[in-house]
């Protein structure tokens, strides 16, 4: 389900579940947390890509998760004590990535991609927060204007031109070529001081994340259906 290869000092992290739209069930979540520790440790990895195969970059939590919440298992819990555990999504990661979105991007998708430092959207990427529709909710913890962060959480879907005006991405890549915009950008990067780079982006990183962020827990309990991060397959 993820896909992990270093060239140089670069690495690139690939969902790879394409039929299923890059959905995100419990293998994948696992796989990408084990992707990003094992890019934290090593030494000769400084920057790192997210991007996704296919033509969708994810598609959300994917339908089992919800079909364990029918169950009466906490999918919700488990899976926001998952990803806490991934030092990417909880934000504890040291070195600097960049996100190449290559297609939509929905629910936990979107969330996942505005984890990284930089990133880069395909001119046919879309943004989109459907849990609205489902009968439950998710914070963005962005630092877009209200009224902004207020229509993505009612459920609108941001364009990829939309998302470049009010800064949810960097740049903005022709169709198709997400991936290969990001990974020149990210030759560019590598070009600096690695350090300095990576301590720069760090401190960035903490002083975002320096605001109370709601536990897991209440998180749950403001959840009126208890829906997992958004998704649709």
């Amino acid at each position: 389900a993820i896909e992990y290869r270093r060239q140089g000092h670069l690495v690139t992290i690939t969902l790879n579940r394409p039929d299923r739209l890059n959905a995100i069930d419990e293998t994948m979540l696992a796989e990408l947390a084990a992707a990003w520790r094992r890019y934290e440790s090593d030494d000769e990895a400084w920057l790192a890509i997210l991007t996704g195969e296919g033509r969708v970059f994810s598609a959300g939590a994917d339908k089992s998760w919800f079909e364990r919440m029918q169950r009466g298992e906490d999918s919700p819990g488990i899976f926001l004590e998952a990803i806490g555990r991934d030092p990417y999504w909880s934000g504890s990661i040291d070195k600097p990535s960049l996100v190449a979105v290559n297609g939509a991007a929905v629910g936990a998708g979107v969330d996942l991609a505005l984890r990284a430092d930089l990133r880069v959207a395909d001119e046919e990427a879309s943004f989109r927060l459907p849990e609205v529709d489902l009968g439950s909710f998710v914070l963005l913890w962005e630092n877009l204007p209200h009224a902004v962060t207020a229509e993505m959480l009612s459920g609108a879907s941001l364009s990829a031109q939309r998302a470049h005006q009010v800064g949810l991405v960097n740049r903005l890549a022709p169709a198709g070529t997400a991936l290969a915009v990001a990974t020149a950008w990210a030759e560019e990067l590598l070009a600096k001081p690695p350090h300095v780079l990576a301590q720069a982006l760090k401190m960035l990183r903490l002083l975002r994340n320096s605001n109370a962020i709601p536990s897991a827990q209440s998180l749950r309990e403001a959840s009126t259906a208890g829906a997992p991060l958004g998704g649709q397959r």
